[in-house]
């Protein structure tokens, strides 16, 4: 009992901290931008990112790209994991399935569920590259690292996918909602799709063939447009089960009920034999932001706060979700990741985090530390000097870097926040 009441006071505690850090970074007169993933780490072209929803492996990161590393010369999506992410010790792992040819045909979206596993969407017309067909959708795998990427590489079954569904071609964004049930950016139907994998292959069966337990449901009533080359990432909010969804092509933010709609028809499915495959109707969807953003393409919920990023103007928008329905835009992060900033996601230490497509880049955005005024993110003489004339009088610091200045957080700059500065000159 004493163990589990510890661990309750911990979650309690590092969810504050983190709540801390990321009010820092929004309410602090600038950020740092951390360079933190590059090429050399197996980066090419990665398109989304998430992390690891075990609550042991909460620092494990997961960035996907579009194709294979540039030093692997086999075509097909690839993964890079950073682990320890943001700390001193964080290394990351490259791979590849040997059949992601297929499974992470130019792979533009990752998400994962409650159950450790994740799903990934896929922009293409055809995995098969066939120029006249449209088979096509997401891929669902398990990140169990002994698994993934490691069984049937040279067959018999093709690879290490878990399950694959494929009535959603062009597709460019994924949330998860539970188990293996997924929610989709459908680009080639433009519109959203509901993907329930159900059980998927059991663990002797890994690559397998079989997928028709599958379960898809198509809400057609919702209209959105995708963007050549852009993904257009969702989120899912599980206090409320509403779907935020980066409308990139129509420049706006929509949001769903997930749990309104009825089967209205059904669908026939293309290449497969699945369980069932229907056209909802009576959805429940409405426009929650539709001004401001140019190409909105990432987009994530951080307790009361709604972020969305702008592809082309490197900007990431945050927005209070509180009052309800009023989404008012709060603050704006600029990047300066222009025409290239396409996902974004807090990190569980508070932090937020981004790929930068075209530049091969991961980056994590922190707060300043506390008594670095002139942002090169350290503290050295100038710091000191800059303290010192504004308790003197001499040269008073500005009224937004006043939060930096009180060290010793006494409500008061004084003698006190000088002699600690001076403790932590580099």
């Amino acid at each position: 009992m004493k163990a589990v009441y510890f661990f309750s006071i911990l979650v309690i505690f590092e969810s504050s901290s983190a709540q801390s850090v990321f009010n820092n970074i929004i309410n602090a007169p600038f950020f740092i931008l951390d360079l933190s993933g590059t090429s050399a780490d197996g980066l090419y072209r990665p398109r989304d990112l998430d992390f690891h929803t075990d609550s042991i492996r909460l620092n494990e990161l997961w960035v996907i790209n579009e194709n294979s590393a540039v030093y692997d010369p086999t075509f097909g999506g690839s993964t890079v994991t950073y682990y320890n992410a943001g700390l001193d010790s964080q290394w990351s792992e490259y791979r590849k399935d040997s059949y992601s040819a297929h499974f992470m045909h130019t792979a533009s979206a990752l998400a994962f569920s409650d159950n450790g596993g994740f799903a990934n969407a896929l922009d293409v017309q055809d995995a098969n590259n066939n120029p006249n067909g449209y088979f096509s959708g997401c891929t669902l795998w398990e990140a169990d690292t002994s698994i993934y990427a490691r069984i049937n590489q040279n067959g018999p079954e093709l690879g290490s996918h878990w399950d694959m569904l494929h009535q959603s071609p062009f597709s460019v964004g994924i949330a998860a909602e539970t188990d293996n049930t997924y929610w989709l950016f459908d680009g080639f139907h433009n519109t959203i799709a509901k993907y329930n994998f159900q059980d998927p292959h059991p663990d002797q069966e890994h690559g397998g063939e079989d997928h028709s337990d599958g379960l898809i449901y198509r809400y057609d009533e919702i209209s959105v447009n995708r963007v050549t080359g852009l993904s257009s990432h969702m989120v899912l909010d599980h206090s409320n089960d509403m779907l935020y969804i980066s409308d990139t092509g129509n420049q706006r933010i929509i949001r769903m009920n997930i749990n309104a709609g009825e089967v209205g028809s059904d669908l026939d499915p293309y290449g497969e034999n699945i369980e069932g495959y229907y056209s909802m109707i009576n959805a429940d969807y409405e426009t929650v932001i539709d001004s401001g953003l140019v190409s909105p393409t990432g987009i994530d919920i951080y307790n009361t706060f709604l972020l969305v990023s702008d592809y082309s103007t490197g900007d990431i928008h945050i927005y209070d979700l509180e009052p309800t329905n009023q989404f008012q835009l709060i603050h704006k992060l600029g990047t300066d990741i222009i025409e290239d900033l396409m996902s974004i996601k807090v990190g569980p230490d508070g932090t937020i985090w981004l790929v930068s497509t075209g530049a091969n880049k991961l980056y994590q955005i922190v707060p300043p530390m506390n008594g670095d005024f002139d942002g090169d993110n350290s503290i050295t003489l100038n710091d000191f000097i800059l303290l010192l004339s504004h308790i003197i009088n001499s040269n008073s610091i500005g009224e937004e870097y006043l939060s930096l200045a009180d060290i010793d957080y006494n409500s008061a700059i004084d003698i006190f926040d000088l002699v600690l500065l001076l403790d932590r000159i580099n």
